[in-house]
């Protein structure tokens, strides 16, 4: 028995440290900012690149869902931790169809923030807050 102890012991601390690794990078992240963003010469492409608002942590990855000519995009935190930027990014690439109008950017219980908006009758993309430049 005594053997088995630390075994098990490690075990549980093992597991408890791979838990809180792993956990925070399926937390959704509803405080993004769209910084600037690039469309593709053929109009296929809207490449966006990303802030957090908040002084602390980084984004993984992006989920963007279509829904009629609305596109809604969800951002997911890093893994290891608050704080951590292991496989950070910061740009990513969104595919609109043709019926594509608006891109927002989730913001958890509060309505979705627009963000970009497709002039309907020229195709192009613009920002909604006339600060952000296309690049």
């Amino acid at each position: 028995m005594k053997k088995i102890l630390p075994i098990v012991l490690a075990f549980l601390i093992g597991a408890a440290a791979g838990i809180l690794f792993v956990l925070p990078g399926f937390h959704k992240r509803t405080d993004i900012d769209l910084q600037k963003f690039s469309v593709s010469d053929d109009g296929s492409i809207v490449t966006v690149q990303t802030f957090p608002e908040g002084s602390m942590g980084f984004i993984r990855a992006m989920e963007a869902k279509q829904f009629g000519d609305e596109i809604h995009c969800s951002f997911y935190s890093c893994f290891g931790g608050l704080n951590s930027s292991i496989g950070s990014e910061y740009r990513f690439d969104i595919q609109p169809d043709d019926s594509a109008e608006r891109i927002y950017f989730d913001r958890g219980t509060s309505p979705d923030v627009l963000v970009l908006e497709r002039d309907p009758d020229t195709g192009v993309w613009a920002a909604v807050y006339p600060h952000l430049p296309q690049v």
